[in-house]
């Protein structure tokens, strides 16, 4: 699945990626999925995040990229694999080798994280306050997910966290039905407009832990977090990034969403492969040279009949830290 990479392409040594995603207890799909990447040398971080619906396609896997991770635990499962923490990390490294042939970026750590360790992180950092931008108003018994949230700022702790970071649209009631309609109640773009609300939530809960920053806060969050998540970050890691983090500003933490539009006759988010292209290469490549096309797998056959324009949150410079936080 990995492509070759071109020989000239020798490695960046101040420069780290990190694969995130977060996955629902009850689900084996990623709900949330970002690329990072932390230059010790600049002391800037980038962040990308990929709509969960963006269609990827190769000889090991076709279909959304929520899906991918699923597929390599599966995969793990025929192999004989039965303990958990080990499928886990079967699925995530499969999802690495994804985004290396998808977006030509190896990556060096990874954090799964379940939605109960966000809660906790949250609450660990005393909860925050956020203006949550729109009424959110959802109902899944099976899931036994309920969220209600008004609009406007307010305290957000670990429970209300959940809520707002996985409510996209609410409930379709039938026009029998006694229910108020809240379908109309949700974001224009569903994922795109929650990745945006994302951002902003986790630019506040970056700023609640750099105003108390410490090497104990972050071994802390840490020590707390590891029970609920998957990683190959390691306790020598934290010492060693700790530091160089207490030199990074609000105008240097910069985030970007992969540039893609949805296409409602096949059901999925396809990227725009140039404009992602200039993206990767100038805030997300670890490399010193550019990433070359060569390496770069993206599928945007979809596009070719396509006549909408380009989304409006499309930036190749993002938005910092310090933008959302204004």
């Amino acid at each position: 699945m990995t492509p070759p990479v071109s020989p000239q392409s020798e490695r960046n040594r101040d420069c780290y990626t990190f694969l995130i995603a977060g996955i629902d207890v009850m689900g084996g799909t990623t709900d949330t999925l970002m690329i990072a990447m932390f230059n010790t040398k600049d002391y800037t971080i980038s962040v990308l995040n990929i709509p969960r619906d963006t269609y990827v396609r190769t000889s090991g896997h076709t279909g959304k990229i929520n899906g991918v991770y699923s597929r390599g635990r599966s995969n793990a499962r025929s192999d004989g694999i039965t303990d958990k923490d080990a499928l886990n990390k079967a699925g995530m490294e499969y999802l690495e080798k994804m985004i290396t042939f998808t977006f030509g970026i190896t990556i060096d750590r990874h954090v799964l994280i379940n939605l109960e360790g966000l809660q906790v992180l949250v609450d660990k950092i005393g909860g925050v306050s956020f203006d949550v931008p729109l009424r959110m108003k959802y109902d899944d018994p099976d899931q036994n997910l309920h969220i209600n949230l008004q609009a406007g700022v307010q305290d957000i702790d670990g429970k209300k966290a959940e809520q707002l970071i996985r409510f996209r649209h609410g409930n379709i009631y039938s026009s029998t039905s006694r229910e108020p309609n809240y379908y109309d109640i949700g974001y224009p773009g569903e994922d795109i407009g929650r990745i945006k609300t994302q951002q902003a939530f986790m630019a506040a809960i970056a700023k609640k832990i750099f105003d108390n920053f410490s090497m104990t806060t972050i071994k802390n969050l840490f020590d707390v977090g590891s029970k609920y998540m998957t990683t190959n970050i390691s306790v020598a890691d934290i010492s060693s990034f700790g530091p160089k983090l207490t030199n990074v500003k609000p105008e240097n933490i910069r985030f970007h969403t992969l540039p893609s539009v949805w296409i409602g006759s096949t059901g999925r988010h396809i990227a725009y492969k140039q404009d992602a292209m200039m993206i990767i290469n100038k805030y997300y490549n670890p490399y010193k040279n550019n990433i070359p096309e060569s390496s770069f797998n993206i599928y945007d056959k979809d596009l070719e009949n396509y006549s909408g324009g380009k989304p409006d949150y499309f930036s190749i410079d993002g938005t910092t830290m310090a933008d959302f936080l204004k």
